[in-house]
């Protein structure tokens, strides 16, 4: 296949070309008030992007009403003038949001490509209230919304539709100084009336990528790239207790600094950090043998950090994560009582350098420090003492990264982690790469890395994994194939997030996608695929699988979806016996699953999904439902139940395991049911685009019940078991997350936080079979409470140095 999809890429396929249009920026002489109105006469002067075309419902139709759009600039950044006309002015989408999210609001932007190489874009786009939603968009076409940059923009709604001005300053994005360049742009506009998105430059939802598909911005004479100097200070108050313990207060400050090196290159530190803000984790706990992954929320490690994702070899909570020795048996060490255990290690600093030279040679290097971790403890006399669970360690990744010709690409990069007190060193070197014919049809990508782990004494262990993927991206019918090799030694977890290794697996996707209506169908989403997995070492069956996928949105905009799996045959487990060169051996089986999705343009609805799983010939069941009200009772509050639920009926898994008088293992399953029910629910409040309220609480109980024991066979079989001491236990995970919020100016905001969790895990042959039984002695549970009022003040050298306030949106933008 990857010698077909070779040929392909040398073949000159036409049917997805097209022009691009162009737009010449006009030269701004003068100072213009960004204020949505448009009334400077330079205005009149600027060339016109018009004749909008719809990305969505009707693909490649013309808008359905007029948009136009004019761009100027200066030494200072670009302007853009849009002027969106409304055929039903009384039904303009007005939900207020908070930063970074539309909601049900019309709005406008744009995405700007400087490099013009399809591979990277920003975006600034502002909705008919006035909030601003920025964004980065990656080679995925993946939309990073935690960056955040500071420009200016306004709004005006009015009789025959509404209009915007936007002021981007050239430090807000990142390029390199030409004398003439040529910039990768496209211009959006939604209605939500309509459900619709339309775009200046035709975007083909049959080719994959939709930066590709941008328009040109052309007249930038001699723009250079400005120093980019800024620094956001905080300080912040704390203070938090844990029961009827007294409150501990304390306060932390530090730094965010930004520092563009050269015109195309920035360093962003961050120096004593304090996250007390993000929001808490959705906590799980997990029968499984893998570790559970959790979703990076703070700032520092999600802004401005996609060139790092390539290989897939950085996972950032590594990094401040819980301590090695964080469940230490103590008592080994003569702890009669522990009087403190940090959850987390401290990070001292962070540093991240980044950015893309004219021929598109993209450069990162990622390094972070956290310091030495200690638990006190007590010993039986009263002494207390330290006992170090993590040691100083040092975190660094760097990568290279050229742009190709037809949005393609290759990297190489290289992590390590560094632990002096223990002496070990782990690396992973790696290329990820894709290429593409001219007209983005066909790909062919991959990943190839090598992990090392160098220890004081013992030799290293070296593994390596090895992934290929072609296909056709384009079209109404796509398809590829893929190999995965990662070797029983591979190992990138000390900086990187992996599962489970030793895999031989290949597999192949068919997908069919309808585009362009037809009757009630207004488009479908089709795909089939078949997986094989093998063990790597020895090189032995693991499990085949077949499945499906729809999703399909009807005219009324209710959206509908559903997917099934089977393993036709028996499956060989290596990784839930716990212990290496067992195996666990499961019969066939299959599951299916089904959802559905109304107009979100409604004030109430409710999403749906319902799924079920069997085995053949067996006992063993599953079913699981999701209800998910949304309730947005006006423009300014909306409102989010969950409540999912999770009921597994004779599930077979492990329990624990032993060595016998001959030191061979004896491995214990049972046979459990597992219940799991998660609650929660967010309400956000927006007072206006600069200040808004956000509570959420979540509620997670799982409850797991043995009622028999077997032995593990060499097999993979299950006999019964003697055993029969008492496993039943019971997690409770509950989190109230509350947050004030006022952007008092760009880049600047006053957070005021409160946060409660608790966490119970009850070991008991007799437990809470009741929800409202169980939550009621939940809340007999010591909580922890914290409280954090948080200051950040955003700094920027081109203001101050020109003794110049901040430039704060206009007073006049509507907001009502």
């Amino acid at each position: 296949m990857i010698i077909i999809l070779l040929a392909g890429l040398l073949l000159p396929v036409s049917g997805f070309a097209q022009e691009k249009k162009k737009l010449e920026a006009f030269r701004l002489d003068q100072q213009i008030a960004i204020d949505g109105t448009l009334d400077e006469a330079i205005w009149q002067q600027a060339e016109t992007a018009g004749n909008f075309v719809q990305v969505r419902p009707y693909n490649g139709k013309p808008g359905s009403a007029s948009t136009i759009v004019k761009v100027l600039y200066d030494n200072k950044g670009l302007y853009i003038g849009a002027i969106m006309t409304e055929n039903k002015p009384d039904s303009l989408g007005l939900e207020l949001t908070r930063r970074d999210d539309t909601g049900m609001a019309d709005h406008f932007g744009l995405k700007i490509d400087p490099y013009n190489d399809g591979l990277n874009s920003f975006g600034f786009f502002v909705t008919t209230r006035g909030v601003q939603l920025d964004f980065k968009t990656n080679k995925d076409g993946e939309e990073d919304e935690t960056w955040d940059a500071v420009w200016r923009s306004s709004v005006q709604v009015n009789d025959s539709g509404w209009a915007v001005e936007f002021m981007i300053p050239y430090s807000a994005i990142r390029f390199s100084k030409q004398q003439n360049p040529v910039w990768g742009v496209n211009f959006y506009r939604s209605i939500q009336r309509l459900r619709e998105l339309d775009s200046w430059n035709y975007i083909d939802l049959k080719v994959k990528s939709e930066l590709s598909q941008a328009g040109e911005l052309t007249g930038l004479i001699n723009v250079k790239p400005p120093l980019r100097l800024s620094a956001t200070p905080y300080l912040s108050g704390n203070a938090e207790n844990h029961g009827n313990e007294s409150w501990n207060t304390f306060a932390n400050y530090g730094l965010d600094l930004k520092c563009g090196l050269s015109e195309s290159f920035t360093l962003d530190m961050t120096l004593i950090p304090d996250f007390g803000q993000v929001e808490s984790d959705n906590r799980i706990f997990s029968l499984s043998p893998f570790e559970t992954f959790y979703e990076e929320k703070r700032p520092f490690f999600t802004e401005g950090t996609e060139l790092f994702s390539k290989g897939n070899v950085f996972y950032s909570r590594r990094i401040g994560a819980q301590p090695s020795g964080y469940s230490s048996k103590y008592s080994d060490q003569g702890a009669a009582e522990v009087i403190s255990n940090p959850e987390s290690t401290q990070l001292i600093n962070a540093a991240k350098l980044s950015g893309k030279t004219s021929g598109g040679l993209g450069v990162g290097v990622f390094n972070a420090m956290t310091a030495n971790t200690y638990a006190t403890i007590k010993d039986s006399t009263g002494q207390k003492r330290d006992i170090l669970t993590e040691p100083f360690t040092n975190f660094n990744m760097f990568i290279v990264d050229q742009s190709l010709k037809n949005n393609s690409y290759i990297s190489v990069y290289n992590t390590s982690v560094y632990q002096p007190e223990k002496g070990t060193n782990a690396n992973v070197s790696g290329t990820d790469f894709r290429l593409r014919n001219g007209t983005n049809r066909y790909e062919l990508g991959g990943i190839v890395n090598v992990s090392q782990h160098y220890g004081p004494k013992s030799s290293p262990a070296i593994g390596h994994k090895i992934f290929l993927q072609t296909g056709q991206v384009a079209g109404s019918w796509k398809y590829n194939g893929w190999l995965n090799i990662e070797s029983d030694t591979y190992d990138p977890n000390d900086m990187g997030f992996l599962m489970n290794n030793n895999e031989f697996s290949t597999g192949i996707n068919v997908r069919y996608n309808i585009y362009e209506p037809t009757g009630t169908i207004l488009k479908m989403y089709n795909s089939a695929y078949a997986s094989l997995s093998y063990l790597y070492n020895p090189r032995k069956f693991s499990l085949f699988e077949i499945g499906g996928n729809n999703v399909t949105t009807f005219t009324n905009n209710l959206t509908i979806g559903g997917n099934f799996e089977v393993k036709p045959f028996k499956t060989n487990d290596y990784f839930e016996a716990r212990v290496p060169g067992r195996v666990f051996s499961e019969p066939a089986n299959f599951h299916v699953n089904a959802w559905s999705s109304p107009d979100y343009r409604k004030k109430f609805l409710v999403d749906l999904t319902l799924g079920v799983w069997t085995m053949f010939g067996d006992n063993r069941t599953s079913w699981w439902t999701e209800i998910y009200p949304r309730i947005r009772l006006n423009n300014h509050l909306l409102i989010r139940p969950r409540l999912e639920m999770d009921f597994n009926s004779n599930n077979r898994g492990y329990v624990t395991d032993s060595l016998n008088a001959d030191l061979e293992h004896v491995i214990i399953f049972g046979r459990r049911d597992v219940k799991n029910i998660t609650t929660s629910i967010s309400a956000d409040y927006v007072f206006s685009r600069s200040t808004s309220l956000s509570f959420r609480l979540r509620h997670y109980w799982l409850r797991v019940n043995y009622f028999e024991f077997y032995d593990l066979q060499v097999d993979g079989s299950l006999i019964p078991s003697s055993y029969n001491e008492n496993h039943n236990f019971s997690i409770n995970a509950f989190n109230i997350d509350m947050v004030f919020k006022w952007d008092f100016a760009p880049g600047s905001e006053l957070l005021l936080v409160w946060k409660n969790a608790v966490y119970e895990n009850t070991q008991s042959p007799e437990l809470k079979d009741k929800y409202f039984d169980n939550l009621h002695n939940l809340f007999l549970s010591p909580a922890h409470n914290s409280f954090v009022i948080k200051l950040l003040y955003y700094i920027d050298w081109q203001y101050f140095k020109k003794n110049k306030p901040l430039p704060h949106q206009d007073s006049r933008q509507r907001i009502d």
